[in-house]
């Protein structure tokens, strides 16, 4: 009985693999696609020097200023790229991001000295304002639910502006969180 009953698993695993495969698109579409997720990818390509600003913490205080370097590399067949980023040797924080063309989106995760999750991120590329922009969750300390976490990234060359804020799970109130602007190193 067990063999007639691997004999069949087998044969219902064959079936559903012989499935005829539908036609890969024609490659010069796949190739011009792949070419510009890449192209978007390489705007972030190299070392960065991050001036960074965070609001005040009360109203009417000085905003805090803080300096980083960012270095971005080309991994896994120059599909993905890697960050590593080290703020005043406080803070430390590293990600990686691709398109995954299933989603049609790109996709991140990050991790870093002040989260204890690996946040997981969705973006969009707008190719006539050069600006990508993200989206996840930030968790909150209990009993609050995660936050709406929204990050814009407007490129100008050798100069990358990008803007964080959280948006209020039950409020819906923006809270803009800082201001990171990168100047590629030479």
């Amino acid at each position: 009985m067990r063999f007639v009953l691997v004999c069949s698993l087998i044969a219902a695993s064959a079936s559903i693999h012989a499935e005829p495969a539908s036609a890969p698109p024609a490659a010069t579409t796949v190739t011009a696609t792949r070419r510009a997720e890449l192209d978007v990818l390489k705007l972030e390509e190299g070392v960065w020097d991050a001036a960074i600003e965070f609001p005040p913490d009360a109203p009417g205080g000085a905003p805090t200023k803080m300096s980083g370097v960012q270095t971005n590399t080309f991994v896994t067949g120059n599909g993905w790229i890697k960050n590593d980023f080290a703020v005043d040797a406080k803070y430390g924080g590293h990600g990686t991001w691709g398109f995954d063309p299933k989603k049609g989106k790109y996709v991140g995760i990050w991790v870093d000295s002040n989260q204890d999750y690996i946040r997981v991120d969705e973006g969009t590329f707008d190719a006539k304002t050069q600006t990508m922009t993200w989206s996840s969750e930030l968790r909150q300390p209990d009993p609050y639910p995660p936050a709406k976490y929204r990050m814009t990234e407007a490129f100008k060359g050798d100069t990358r502006v990008l803007t964080m804020t959280a948006i209020g799970a039950r409020s819906g109130k923006e809270v803009p969180l800082g201001t990171i602007v990168f100047t590629r190193r030479r």
